[in-house]
């Protein structure tokens, strides 16, 4: 394929992902990241692995693994950050169209969901849309081959989304795009045709340390390096009895923790990307009821929270977050549905809630603790 044939395919690729609705798009090559693979070994060997995250270290940074004879690898971002006045317009439609007599409209017992998950699930959302970017290039050029990934992939999608120009690390680890912040999704397309590459120019944060500082377990344990095990959005999503040690910085994190972006100068300003799709459920809300969530069927969470990205740990993982923040809370209001929690067949929503009643009960000896 002659240069001309090959930027004219890149091209048109460019205008089919922004008429998919990516936001950024750009292309890299498909060679090892193997700085990376050296410091995921490093990051291994002190502890420091994400635990969620599937394939070893080469598997993470070597993409003909995943694809053989990928020559390209396009890099595409969704943000999901809202304008708030929607943000608000639709909170309001919520409220309006709630039963009066709801309790879980009347409670002032909320929790917090990191934003990522207010709307769909970004997997559901991003997966076809790289799946038909795929077939668009197939199409163009048959005999091309292609592999799709949103998150749940092996390969390292931060350090390539970098490599291809799209933002930059933040001292919290994550991409900060100089459009939407940190406020994005990642996608990624391995293909066999070959796309010329975007320049890649190293660049870096304000480095202000501000997410370092605000972060309430100290997860940042040096700049760009986080312990995934304290990071609150991973312990809200880890199975079993939550450790002691986090249940009270916690607070009213339901799912998720948006504190170390939230203070981050980069997220001062962002354009707002307002896809319909990342607009808040229009049953939970951004800030969900506790004792709503306490009360959860089975059938009722797939209607809810099923559909976010909130749900793919399950009902017992949000209750056990949920009995936490009502004892985070110090509330009399939560104690009738936590003595309900003791009784329950899940032992770590019986060990939250148990745990919830004892801090209530202190919170109201000693209000200042």
């Amino acid at each position: 394929m002659g240069k001309a044939q090959s930027m004219s395919l890149k091209e048109k690729l460019l205008q089919e992902a922004k008429e998919l609705g990516f936001d950024l798009v750009k292309v890299t090559s498909a060679e090892p990241l193997t700085d990376v693979e050296m410091e995921l070994e490093r990051r291994l060997q002190l502890g420091l692995s994400i635990p969620l995250m599937p394939g070893n270290s080469r598997e993470r940074t070597t993409p003909a693994l995943h694809l053989p004879g990928v020559q390209s690898i396009v890099m595409t971002a969704m943000a999901y950050s809202v304008d708030p006045a929607i943000i608000e317009q639709a909170e309001q439609g919520r409220r309006d169209g709630a039963d009066n007599g709801s309790p879980a409209e009347d409670s002032p017992l909320r929790g917090d969901l990191s934003r990522y998950a207010w709307g769909e699930d970004y997997h559901g959302v991003m997966i076809p849309r790289l799946q038909r970017l795929a077939g668009f290039l197939e199409e163009s050029l048959p005999g091309t081959q292609c592999c799709v990934m949103v998150d749940s992939g092996p390969l390292a999608e931060k350090a390539l989304a970098y490599r291809a120009g799209l933002g930059f690390f933040g001292w919290n680890s994550l991409l900060i795009t100089d459009t939407f912040g940190s406020w994005v999704f990642l996608g990624t397309l391995l293909t066999t045709a070959s796309l010329p590459p975007d320049p890649f120019e190293p660049r870096a944060c304000r480095e202000c340390g501000r997410c370092m500082e605000a972060c309430p377990t100290g997860a940042i344990v040096r700049p760009y390096v986080v312990d995934p095990k304290r990071c609150l959005s991973y312990i809200t999503q880890a199975r079993g009895i939550l450790p002691e040690e986090y249940r009270i910085p916690l607070g009213s994190r339901l799912f998720g923790c948006d504190t170390c972006q939230a203070v981050c100068p980069h997220n001062a300003s962002p354009e707002w990307g307002n896809h319909r799709e990342f607009l808040p459920h229009p049953r939970i809300g951004t800030t969900p009821s506790l004792e709503m969530v306490m009360q959860l069927t089975n059938q009722e969470f797939r209607q809810t929270f099923g559909q976010t990205a909130a749900g793919w740990r399950g009902r017992k993982i949000l209750q056990r977050n949920a009995a936490i923040n009502l004892g985070n809370s110090g509330s009399q209001r939560a104690v009738p549905v936590l003595k309900k929690a003791l009784a329950d067949p899940s032992e770590p929503v019986r060990a939250a809630a148990k745990w919830a009643l004892a801090r209530i009960e202190e919170l109201d000896k000693h209000p200042l603790k």
